[in-house]
């Protein structure tokens, strides 16, 4: 009986609860479960199992160079910001709402930080997260336009619930790649959400994409609907060393 029901469970792909039947059996036995408690354990036993292997998935399809959370963030150091506003960013109603958050500042003060916590914990909420550098999200998009692929790239890309982009603004950009970035933006218009951190402020975007019309057409897209913070202060990583000079 235990067999052909594991098989059946299998075949409905329930494969953490056929793994584990005969240990859910003797739960059931030893703590006399009625027969609808015996189905509903073996159920959430599957439900908890497939939620860890999917946050591990997204989590790995995510690309995080580090992970981070927000109980890890000095929010005695950097006081732009505090943790109540971010416990709202947690709630993940922006990225429902396809909403975006740019956030300002030198380096050193908490962006890419904080960036990285709201990933990590948009995975574990159920959604679909990427991260990347401004230099290799260019790389990427320069290479699929060469190989006549960008259109295949922006539909993967546009799988994703959030697009993190770290560090836009630390290297010129010649015009053309600037369309190529602004193409990405402009699917992404309403459809998803992205969130940016830049050390430059928004006048200076026009410099950076090397073009004021295409910087204009960026910030028009990303700007409709979205959260714009400026961090302030000075550098975290270089708060040790300061105190020891």
């Amino acid at each position: 009986m235990l067999e052909r029901i594991k098989t059946n469970l299998r075949n409905l792909r329930c494969y953490h609860s056929a793994n584990e039947l005969e240990a859910v059996v003797e739960k059931a036995k030893s703590n006399d479960f009625s027969y609808l408690d015996f189905i509903d354990d073996l159920l959430q036993y599957e439900i908890s199992n497939r939620n860890k292997n999917r946050i591990k998935r997204y989590q790995k399809q995510a690309c995080f160079p580090s992970l981070k959370t927000i109980d890890e963030f000095d929010f005695r150091f950097q006081t732009s910001i505090n943790k109540r506003e971010i416990n709202e960013w947690l709630t993940f109603t922006w990225i429902d709402q396809r909403m975006n958050k740019i956030l300002m500042g030198p380096p050193g003060v908490g962006k890419t930080h904080l960036t990285l916590a709201t990933g990590l914990s948009a995975v574990h909420n159920g959604y679909k997260v990427i991260f990347y550098t401004m230099q290799n999200l260019m790389e990427e998009m320069i290479i699929a336009e060469t190989e006549k692929k960008f259109e295949q790239y922006l539909k993967k890309m546009l799988k994703n619930d959030l697009i993190i982009i770290d560090e836009l603004g630390y290297l010129p950009l010649q015009p053309v790649y600037g369309n190529l970035f602004f193409q990405l933006v402009n699917q992404c218009y309403e459809y998803r959400s992205i969130m940016i951190t830049s050390n430059k402020l928004f006048n200076e975007w026009g410099t950076f994409f090397g073009n004021q019309t295409i910087a204009a057409a960026i910030l028009d897209r990303l700007l409709h609907h979205s959260e714009s913070i400026i961090l302030n202060g000075d550098s975290y990583r270089l708060k040790n060393v300061n105190s020891n000079l």
